[in-house]
């Protein structure tokens, strides 16, 4: 009767990995694939794609709390997201979406924008919003930029 158990335990979980296996595929390829050192910009059922190497960057500091609410002090290179969103004429939006390549993923209302940077990271973006208690908004990787 317990080895019927344990088999059964062995099973459904053998069961449940090749889901998770199979959904997992299914999401990373859903992704359309997006050059290295670039980004995908989504606004107005449109799609830019923006080669980090021609942004402009300007200097960039401030300091963001973690979640055991130590301040990290931040400078570097970096663009304002609001910025970035003019430069694609992107005007009318509610919110962004800011996704890293592993699919996390922080939401920035319209209020916001102003706050948001796009800290440069060698070949990567980072999302930062100052005046956050929590730095669960520090995305890192930056792919895709949805205005919705």
């Amino acid at each position: 009767e317990e080895i019927i158990k344990i088999v059964g335990i062995g099973f459904i979980t053998l069961i449940l990995c090749i889901l998770v296996a199979f959904f997992a595929f299914f999401h990373l390829n859903s992704w359309e694939q997006i050059s290295a050192q670039c980004v995908q910009l989504t606004a107005d059922n449109k799609n830019y794609e923006i080669t980090l190497s021609d942004l402009s960057y300007e200097h960039v500091s401030g300091v963001r709390i973690n979640g055991k609410g130590e301040e990290i002090p931040v400078e570097g290179q970096g663009i304002a997201l609001s910025d970035l969103l003019k430069q694609y004429n992107v005007t009318d939006f509610g919110k962004i979406t800011v996704i890293s390549d592993d699919s996390y993923s922080a939401k920035v209302s319209a209020d916001e924008v102003d706050k948001a940077f796009f800290l440069k990271e060698e070949t990567e973006l980072r999302l930062l919003v100052f005046g956050d208690k929590d730095s669960k908004r520090s995305v890192s990787n930056v792919k895709h930029i949805i205005a919705e």
